[in-house]
């Protein structure tokens, strides 16, 4: 297994992927938002595959900084398949991704993890990530 940069051919196995994890999708949605993804220079998508299958996608984006120097760089997506997770698949992607925003020039890594992902709350500890307790949001529709 290799963790290397999504390709269009991937965007099925993408698209399975986040189904496990609640976001279900329609594959045209997924391929067209993995299109801008591939257009966008601040947006990396990291698979963990093999030859014959993905095993874990991470979505990762950098945002440039106003009143620092250097970007920061945002786990937006991380997605390993439920018969793979505790193999070190997710470990791999978040290496990659910490590799990549060093070299970026980045800061820190953030990321947002949902209340119900307990188990996802452990593993980010484990990689060294901290709890940061206050997060806002509002809906725009």
């Amino acid at each position: 297994m290799n963790i290397r940069l999504a390709q269009s051919q991937d965007t099925e196995a993408i698209c399975h992927l986040l189904e496990q994890m609640g976001y279900s999708q329609p594959l045209g949605l997924v391929q067209e938002q993995f299109q801008k993804l591939s257009e966008d220079p601040n947006a990396i998508t990291l698979v963990a595959a093999d030859d014959s299958h993905v095993y874990g996608v991470l979505s990762l984006y950098f945002i440039p900084q106003i009143a620092l120097k250097g970007d920061f760089a945002k786990i937006c997506y991380l997605c390993v398949d439920q018969n793979m997770r505790g193999k070190g698949v997710g470990h791999l992607l978040m290496q990659e991704a910490e590799r990549l925003a060093k070299q970026r020039g980045c800061d820190r890594m953030e990321l947002h993890s949902g209340i119900q992902r307990p188990l996802a709350h452990q593993f980010y500890l484990k990689q060294g990530y901290v709890e940061a307790p206050k997060y806002f949001r509002k809906a725009l529709n």
